[in-house]
């Protein structure tokens, strides 16, 4: 079995620098050192040497072998991974998601609704009241404003409180910053998702096995959208088959 590459090398400097010796005695005039001596040293340099390619040949080989087997070894997790990737609870996780952001949209949309209308009579009252701009509003007097034409929408009930409109839009954002903390690379990405063009949703879908057909609309979900609605879901790879 070959010396390891570090001993084999030291073998080799060891002999070389007893040759140096050998060398340098002779040349100070010891005329004990023989031919024979030097020649026997030379041989050993020689040996040395084969050696130290021996252990470089073999470290070569077992690095190679190494090589191989992790190759292999990744090789064998990537066929595994291939072969036995489900990604049902993945698309489970995904509808999961729709579902609460249609939650959050009906809810959310409702509620908007509800206080921009408000605020629209508020404001059209105030008007009716006689309010003339510099002046404290009319409503007051019954003890409640309301701005629909400025933002946020805001309805106030005078000694209770007040009420803001929050956009179903930044509600989702807040949602989803709030799910990603401490993942800005994610929320980064969501982002770029979300602003991106409706294409992206299709290309991105397509490395996801059965993401495409778990997104992809129903007839009826179809028949629900407007012209728009219609368009982007094209442009997303959803409309119905």
């Amino acid at each position: 079995m070959p010396l390891d590459l570090a001993t084999a090398q030291q073998e080799l400097d060891d002999a070389r620098a007893t040759l140096a010796t050998l060398q340098e005695q002779v040349r100070n005039g010891d005329e004990d050192v023989t031919a024979q001596q030097l020649a026997d040293q030379r041989e050993l340099i020689g040996l040395a040497e084969l050696r130290v390619e021996a252990a470089q040949r073999a470290e070569t080989q077992a690095a190679a072998a190494d090589q191989e087997a992790r190759a292999l070894a990744i090789r064998d997790d990537i066929r595994d991974l291939v072969a036995e990737d489900s990604t049902a609870s993945l698309l489970t996780a995904v509808q999961g998601v729709m579902t609460a952001v249609a939650a959050l949209v009906t809810a959310a949309g409702a509620r908007e609704t509800a206080i921009r209308e408000t605020a629209a009579a508020a404001e059209s009252m105030n008007a009716e009241l006689g309010w003339t701009p510099g002046n404290m509003p009319a409503t007051d007097a019954y003890g409640f404003r309301g701005s629909a034409s400025n933002f946020p929408i805001t309805i106030v009930a005078l000694g209770q409180g007040r009420v803001v409109a929050t956009p179903v839009g930044e509600l989702l954002g807040v949602a989803l910053s709030a799910a990603l903390v401490g993942r800005s690379g994610d929320r980064r990405r969501a982002a770029e998702a979300m602003t991106g063009t409706q294409g992206a949703v299709q290309g991105t879908a397509a490395g996801v096995p059965g993401l495409p057909a778990a997104l992809r609309l129903t007839s009826q979900q179809w028949a629900a959208l407007d012209t728009s609605a219609r368009y982007e879901a094209t442009e997303q790879g959803r409309r119905p088959l």
